[in-house]
């Protein structure tokens, strides 16, 4: 059996937020099982998807969209629903540390050098003060 296709566009909508992006591919008529979504070798996310448009299944409606999908998110952790029409695709940003490429360990390890040499100054300035004025009370005394 040979098919006519005819190609179109879905409309897509992105909800941007601190943790998450998700991308609403609205399309109605469209079942779960027409619907494929995809992450390229590439790193590109590939959503597409194929029904039939007439009675007889010799014309079919299908699309092909490509995403690329940004550093901050965490590409093994996409997932994808299907409800009233709608596809959507979340993707978790990685953490702010991660996707800087901050390594925390090593900041926390940084933290807590700086931490040691604040202690440090204050402890040395305090016992500085302390044989500072001990002595000036002692030749004060001892003037009188």
């Amino acid at each position: 059996m040979e098919f006519t296709y005819e190609d179109f566009e879905p409309f897509c909508k992105w909800k941007r937020e601190p943790n998450s992006d998700t991308l609403e591919i609205h399309l109605p008529g469209f079942k779960r099982p027409q619907l494929r979504v995809q992450l390229s070798s590439s790193g590109n996310l590939v959503i597409s998807g194929e029904r039939e448009s007439d009675s007889d299944g010799k014309k079919r409606n299908r699309f092909r969209r490509e995403f690329n999908v940004s550093n901050e998110i965490e590409a093994n952790q996409i997932q994808a629903k299907f409800f009233n029409g709608i596809l959507y695709v979340i993707m978790p940003k990685r953490s702010t540390a991660a996707a800087a490429g901050v390594d925390v360990k090593a900041s926390t390890m940084n933290w807590n050098k700086r931490l040691a040499m604040e202690i440090i100054v204050a402890v040395s300035s305090a016992v500085a003060v302390g044989v500072y004025v001990t002595k000036y009370c002692q030749c004060s005394h001892l003037g009188s």
